[in-house]
């Protein structure tokens, strides 16, 4: 027997993995798939080419998380990872050839945002540095359990006493920011500071990524701030690695097994098993069951309470509770083998910004119309998309003169009210391509190979239920204390020694590893009471 048995082999299930190790708990961490990454990794095409499956940006992960894994090991070191951190980010494309490229250095950002508003490059700074304080704020929140709800111990109330005192730092006037900007709309709260309509779209359209929701929706103020917390970029930094996203999940993979810990692949968990309302191990596929001390969940909430655990072993409202949380996936992925590099008109063959990631959101109210398509169970016609290049910055990812595109596609729902994801993958193709060919004419011409991720594909064979790549939308009821569910918030499940360890958690986001080290946290606390 195993003291934990971790489900998933995710970015947040490997790092759990190395914090329970370093502890001297026996640990053994079993994916579904053939490599261990989740929504980090690289997967190779038959021609030579080595595509980001999923995610094309790594979170980036966050301060905790690295000065955990870098603490008194030197196996991360020796990894020899390449972190990329493109300059441009990104640039955004607009009407009439207009484009905005967005810099690390806001003094250059402001510089092109110039040519089409002058009065909106006078702000850019401002603003930038005014969002980046009020995040500030997420960030001390997101690095701890959420605290108790009936029951706050005094660790959890003297936190929220030092939380107050931080938001009190801030002075009256960013205080009512902060009240105001969380509920409000994102395209109000961009409004508020820039004029021209493809900036606006620019910063509303990090706010809604992933969602079901449009610039207009209340509550996507909250989610953009939340999104500055994991990276300050207000578009987002793009942080990738030298060997695509893969090579990071190997990487702290590796640094698991030196710790101590287990790495099974091929390994599908099919049921929790439990004795008395306590976890007592997994069965997999294969009809072999692992017993353990503790079994955590590094996957989809709602997929292990509602698809692994026997509903006997769960109370009716807490099922009914799960069911009800809303994760309605909207994003589709689409990676294309390139014979060459797509030129982008309105660049004048300066490839410079190809570096970092490409918007097509020529406005706010392409976003929300884009949106509208999506509300009625309906594959936009004219989605938006984030694109990246990877191979501008990572030539070894393709053959040499060659190019892959990653691009995520929104909004794509993934309950269609008259088809099938079996029959619109052909026409999410074609939609793609003819977004992009105004931009970028003739990039249909140079694809080689094509591969097309549906939401359903997420929930298939992905596990993301309901196809939500963050494994539950992350509005404000959804949320710190109610991430998954009001009274699961801090790690622990109804069932005793069944922990949850996913971005389906508190902070949630996308691949900083920052839900695994919390729940590892909690984990290793209840393990060593129980020793």
């Amino acid at each position: 027997m195993t003291d934990v048995v971790i489900i998933g082999g995710g970015i947040n299930g490997l790092v759990a993995a190395t914090m329970l190790a370093r502890q001297k708990f026996s640990v053994l961490v079993l994916d579904r798939h053939d490599r261990v990454g989740g929504a980090a990794i690289t997967t190779p095409s038959a021609k030579g080419f080595k595509a980001p499956t999923l995610s094309h940006s790594i979170g980036p992960l966050s301060a905790d998380v690295m000065r955990n894994l870098r603490a008194g090991n030197s196996t991360f070191a020796r990894a020899h990872l390449r972190f990329l951190a493109p300059d441009p980010v990104l640039t955004t494309f607009g009407q009439r050839d207009e484009f905005i490229t967005f810099h690390r250095d806001d003094v250059l950002t402001a510089a092109s945002i110039d040519r089409l508003s002058p009065r909106d490059a006078g702000v850019w700074q401002s603003f930038a540095v005014t969002l980046q304080r009020l995040a500030a704020i997420m960030v001390n929140v997101n690095r701890h359990a959420p605290p108790s709800i009936d029951t706050p111990s005094s660790r959890e109330l003297w936190r929220l006493f030092g939380l107050g005192r931080k938001a009190r730092s801030l002075g009256r006037a960013d205080l009512a920011r902060l009240a105001r900007y969380a509920p409000i709309a994102v395209a109000d709260l961009a409004a508020e500071w820039f004029e021209h309509d493809l900036l606006q779209a620019a910063v509303a359209a990090r706010g809604v990524f992933g969602h079901l929701v449009g610039p207009w929706s209340a509550g996507t103020g909250a989610l953009l701030m939340q999104r500055m917390a994991e990276d300050p970029m207000p578009v987002g930094g793009g942080v990738t690695i030298v060997g695509g996203p893969g090579a990071l999940a190997q990487a702290i993979g590796t640094l698991a097994e030196s710790a101590g810990a287990q790495i099974r692949t091929e390994a599908r968990v099919v049921r929790v098993l439990t004795r008395r309302g306590v976890a007592t191990g997994v069965a997999l596929d294969t009809g072999e069951e692992i017993g353990a001390h503790a079994v955590v969940g590094a996957i989809d909430p709602r997929h292990l309470c509602l698809d692994l655990i026997d509903p006997g072993d769960l109370g009716p409202t807490f099922r009914q509770r799960m069911r009800q949380m809303r994760g309605r996936g909207v994003t589709a992925k689409l990676n294309l083998s390139l014979s060459s590099k797509p030129s982008f008109t309105a660049l004048q063959g300066d490839d410079v910004p190809l570096k970092g990631r490409v918007l097509i959101a020529p406005g706010i109210d392409y976003i929300e119309r884009a949106f509208d398509a999506a509300k009625y169970g309906q594959l936009s016609p004219h989605p938006w998309l984030e694109v990246s290049i990877p191979t501008v910055n990572d030539p070894s990812l393709a053959p040499e003169g060659q190019h892959v595109l990653s691009a995520y596609v929104h909004y794509a729902p993934r309950a269609l009210r008259e088809s099938t994801w079996a029959d619109m993958s052909e026409a999410l193709y074609k939609s793609v391509i003819d977004t992009m060919e105004p931009y970028a004419p003739g990039i249909g011409s140079l694809v080689i190979e094509r591969e097309v991720i549906t939401p359903e594909d997420l929930e298939t064979k992905w596990g993301f239920a309901g196809g939500h790549i963050f494994h539950g939308e992350e509005t404000l009821d959804q949320w710190w204390v109610s991430r998954p569910l009001m009274g699961a918030a801090q790690y622990r499940s109804p069932i005793e020694n069944l922990f949850f360890a996913s971005a389906g958690t508190h902070p949630g986001g996308g691949l900083t590893g920052q839900s695994g080290l919390n729940a590892a946290r909690t984990i290793a606390r209840a393990l060593k009471r129980r020793r």
